[in-house]
């Protein structure tokens, strides 16, 4: 009887991997098509698109509309301190009962409640009186080029559906 040959058992012996040709480049290539001259990058191309902002620019400041003397310098304060008295709507009036106080009611363009009551201070003046249909303010102003001071600015209750006044 012959012997079988005997049989290693192990991990296979590893093989040499043919290398693969590598590719030129593409800019090699193109070197070579167009004469040995580089290609000149292109400059990217800004798309406007109509009608939408870019999200990633701050928007300019708000415009004001005619007869708008306010102009604020920067960004307003938080709260009551910031609220502008042109911009203001009397939107009700509160009493309390313990101390038969008034308490103004005011909205603005940021559709925001804000409570006022008087001697509270806003951007550009002061609540000096609130009745039970209306708020003074006692508005500084300063017209550009022109004199600066004091004015009372009143705003009323607008009428309700079905008032009629």
């Amino acid at each position: 009887m012959q012997a079988a040959p005997s049989k290693t058992v192990g991990t296979p012996a590893a093989k040499p991997k043919a290398s693969a040709p590598k590719k030129a480049s593409a800019k090699k290539v193109a070197a070579k098509k167009s004469g040995g001259a580089p290609p000149v990058p292109k400059a990217p191309v800004e798309k406007e698109i109509v009608g939408r902002r870019d999200p990633f620019k701050l928007p300019g400041p708000p415009s004001q509309g005619p007869g708008m003397v306010e102009q604020a310098l920067g960004p307003l304060p938080p709260g009551t301190r910031g609220l502008v008295i042109g911009q203001l709507r009397l939107e009700g009036i509160v009493r309390l009962d313990t101390t038969n106080t008034m308490i103004a009611v005011v909205d603005n363009n940021t559709n925001r409640a804000y409570f006022l009551r008087e001697n509270d201070a806003v951007y550009d003046g002061v609540v000096s009186k609130i009745t039970p249909d209306s708020v003074t303010f006692k508005q500084n102003y300063s017209e550009p080029g022109g004199p600066s001071g004091v004015r009372d600015v009143v705003k009323r209750m607008s009428p309700g559906p079905g008032e009629g006044r």
